[in-house]
């Protein structure tokens, strides 16, 4: 039984993989490709206590200290929904009579193309999105939407100091709740002042990015720029 189910999950695996040719099986259940400083793809998470999994679409900053903390928590995790909008559980046995259907809906929700060259604007657009959907949208003024700010600041000093300096003036201005950071044991000002000098600190950044990109856990992953 276990034996059976692993061949499923691998041949799971190989059909979202000839299906998106454009991203690389990083593991059995993650298709991964690089986008200039972020990684994006598709994640098949199973359900606890079943046999089910569920497609996610995802995406990784390539910025942390090593690309065991890139990986770790992403920036956007979105799930996809069925025609009738609820969220999908697909059996491992069924997956072959459902994987027609389940990849249409995923088509046509992708935040991004995987075929297409993608612009900061193009990210910063689906991270406003994923800002604005529950719970996230409940607390705009929230540490947890700070979080996503502060990865549009990194990706825009990525493509430029100029760039990053726009970011960081839209977030200065911004009327951000210090009780909601305080939950997080954040200090608003020095997390502010934190952004401030990595603005004057680009080129460490970039050098971990390349770093980064250098490892062998992602050296096999196709490799796109991010443009401006």
């Amino acid at each position: 039984m276990k034996q059976e189910l692993t061949e499923q999950k691998k041949k799971i695996a190989k059909d979202w993989e000839n299906a998106f040719p454009e991203l690389t099986l990083y593991s059995q259940n993650k298709l991964y490709k690089i986008t200039g400083c972020v990684v994006i793809g598709l994640e098949l998470v199973k359900l606890p206590r079943s046999e089910d999994y569920r497609p996610y679409f995802v995406v990784y900053p390539l910025w942390q200290g090593d690309i065991k903390k890139c990986l770790d928590v992403p920036i956007i995790l979105k799930e996809f929904k069925t025609k009738k909008g609820l969220q999908f559980s697909i059996s491992y046995n069924k997956h072959s009579l459902l994987f027609d259907e389940v990849l249409e809906s995923v088509t046509r929700q992708l935040p991004l193309s995987f075929k297409n060259e993608i612009s900061m604007k193009m990210l910063f657009s689906v991270i406003d999105d994923y800002s604005k959907v529950p719970p996230l949208s409940a607390a705009p003024n929230s540490y947890l939407q700070a979080v996503l700010q502060e990865a549009k600041f990194s990706i825009a000093l990525y493509i430029s100091a100029a760039e990053a300096k726009i970011v960081l003036e839209q977030i200065n201005n911004k009327n951000w709740d210090t009780d909601q950071f305080s939950m997080w044991n954040i200090d608003l000002d020095k997390w502010l002042k934190n952004l401030k000098e990595k603005l004057h600190l680009r080129e460490e950044f970039l050098r971990q990015i390349a770093i980064n990109k250098q490892d062998k856990q992602i050296e096999k992953l196709k490799i796109c720029e991010l443009i401006e």
